[in-house]
């Protein structure tokens, strides 16, 4: 018996080592955007904070980045990322960063209070003081935004207010994506759209 309940108890130990070291690994997986070899996904754990993670489901400031369709490189980051309760493939972001780089230009980045990852459909909601801004020199702000296909399409639904090179505007949806494949971003404003131009201002 005592040679039992040894066994049973250096089991015990191993499995209290191994089980969270598994869980982690399926939790970090909804990261996992891009299919293609490029991607790569960096999500660093602090080991005292490693039970509470484990426990909540919550991983702190992960990272991820990849390679979209149109050849774009996508870096998304968080402070937090905790699965759904319920859904499959579902997670849930606090202070998000979104980055998109493109040899076409302009680049664009997204930043907002939070964010939903939907990982079996290539999309993210952003939700809550959504920054919108590109290195054209446009910078928008609105309630909400969509991330399609990881960065090929991006829709922000209003009010939606913004400042560009010598030009203030104001619209109830804006979109921004490519006519073709390989070209660059380009924005489009549509509902109750307001521009305000000064010329004096590229001076």
């Amino acid at each position: 018996m005592s040679h039992q309940g040894l066994l049973y108890s250096r089991i015990v130990r191993v499995l209290k080592i191994f089980l969270p070291l598994i869980a982690i690994v399926m939790l970090s997986s909804i990261f996992l955007l891009s299919r293609g070899n490029k991607s790569t996904n960096a999500i660093p754990f602090a080991t005292f904070e490693l039970e509470q993670r484990i426990k909540d489901q919550q991983v702190s400031k992960p990272i991820y980045t990849g390679t979209n369709e149109a050849g774009d490189d996508v870096r998304i980051s968080a402070q937090t990322l905790k699965q759904d309760e319920t859904l499959d493939g579902v997670a849930h972001l606090d202070a998000v960063n979104v980055l998109i780089t493109s040899d076409t230009k302009p680049d664009v980045t997204l930043t907002s209070d939070n964010g939903t990852v939907f990982r079996n459909q290539d999309k993210v909601h952003l939700l809550g003081s959504v920054f919108v801004a590109n290195t054209d020199g446009y910078q928008m702000t609105s309630p909400e935004a969509w991330i399609y296909d990881r960065g090929i399409k991006i829709v922000a639904h209003g009010p939606v207010n913004g400042l560009g090179p010598a030009t203030k505007l104001q619209a109830g949806h804006m979109e921004m994506n490519r006519q073709t494949k390989g070209g660059p971003m380009q924005i489009h404003f549509t509902g109750g759209v307001s521009v305000v131009y000064d010329p004096k201002k590229r001076e």
